[in-house]
């Protein structure tokens, strides 16, 4: 099974990310860009029922 990860970044983008990083005073993780699952109105509607009874947002992929 297929999982979203971390990117894997060649020296000169960590440079580029630590630049912003600094200048915008906030931490910043790359991850490989995963594909988003298209839902079904049911399993949106299941997702989003979770979504309210554990008061958090969820994001589902394709893996």
């Amino acid at each position: 099974m297929n999982a979203m990860g971390y990117a894997s970044l060649k020296p000169e983008q960590v440079k580029q990310v630590q630049r912003y990083e600094e200048d915008l005073g906030v931490t910043l993780l790359a991850y490989a860009k995963p594909a988003y699952s298209k839902l079904s109105e049911e399993n949106l509607r299941r997702i989003q029922d979770l979504e309210r009874d554990l008061k958090l947002s969820l994001v589902a992929y394709d893996v």
